[in-house]
């Protein structure tokens, strides 16, 4: 925490208000899920699969798709993480990956048992803690949307797969389209890439309702371009969190000016549980 003055003046106001006027805004890939796992036969430390990595796991995908997409990945990702890119010069570039993935993935005529199964299949290693901070949230009737821009319909299998997806919670992220079949076959708009959250206005969505009279948002994120997710909604106040996950050393700088509290090496959500019990 840097600014502690700050921070403790947004806490003081969420606790006084209450619950009832209070929600979430949550990334997922590494912030509901771990960014460092270990693979369960070596022990190796690796990464956690995205949503957006999970498909190419699957056992039924063609072995080819893994491969045009871990090549889109090496190409994409280090632009995304470039340092001396700006934003504006990014963006175009991750419309273009995201384009290019979601395309690949249409063309593997995948159903939505075929979604089921990614999830049974894959074990996405969520963030410890989260299943309290969800489980809290819930029995406390406090709205909580998972806000990502990756892909919508794996996201709620990973959940329910996890038993925490609950009434109380709303997904905005990339959904797909299916046929009379059951069959993938486009996305819907608009896109969500890395760098647009800002521009999704949460008035569109059913999820609205449920927070349209909380002037109070606690917002979590791994990105700096996670801190655009609460732009789309009107708010009194709105406490950043910040999950600085790896590159520690060079990052904590950064992310510590934008987000009000800091959450280190891909650790627990046990912060966010202390703000959650103390509300009552």
């Amino acid at each position: 925490i840097k600014n502690k003055d700050v921070t403790v003046e947004k806490l003081n106001k969420i606790i006084q208000d209450g619950r009832s006027n209070l929600h979430f805004i949550s990334d997922f890939d590494m912030t509901m899920s771990r960014y460092w796992t270990r693979d369960r036969h070596t022990g190796a430390v690796e990464r956690n699969p995205s949503c957006h990595g999970i498909p190419s796991l699957y056992s039924k995908m063609d072995p080819k798709f893994k491969s045009v997409t871990d090549g889109f990945l090496a190409t994409y990702y280090p632009i995304e993480i470039d340092k001396n890119m700006t934003k504006e010069e990014k963006t175009p570039v991750m419309i273009e990956w995201w384009n290019k993935t979601h395309a690949a993935l249409v063309g593997q005529n995948i159903t939505r048992d075929d979604i089921r199964g990614m999830a049974e299949e894959t074990p996405v290693e969520l963030r410890p803690g989260i299943n309290t901070v969800l489980e809290l949230c819930y029995a406390r009737a406090i709205p909580f949307l998972v806000f990502s821009a990756g892909i919508g319909d794996i996201i709620d299998e990973v959940l329910k797969e996890h038993k925490l997806l609950f009434p109380n919670m709303h997904t905005v992220s990339n959904m797909m389209k299916f046929d009379d079949n059951g069959v993938c076959v486009a996305f819907q708009d608009p896109l969500i890439h890395v760098f647009n959250k800002s521009e999704f206005q949460l008035e569109t969505t059913p999820y609205f309702k449920t927070i349209q009279h909380r002037a109070n948002v606690i917002l979590m994120g791994d990105s700096l371009g996670d801190l655009q997710m609460s732009q789309g909604v009107k708010h009194d106040l709105c406490l950043n969190i910040g999950f600085c996950n790896h590159d520690w050393e060079a990052s904590e700088t950064r992310y510590t000016e934008a987000f009000d509290i800091v959450i280190m090496r891909d650790a627990n959500f046990d912060p966010i549980i202390d703000i959650l019990e103390y509300l009552g």
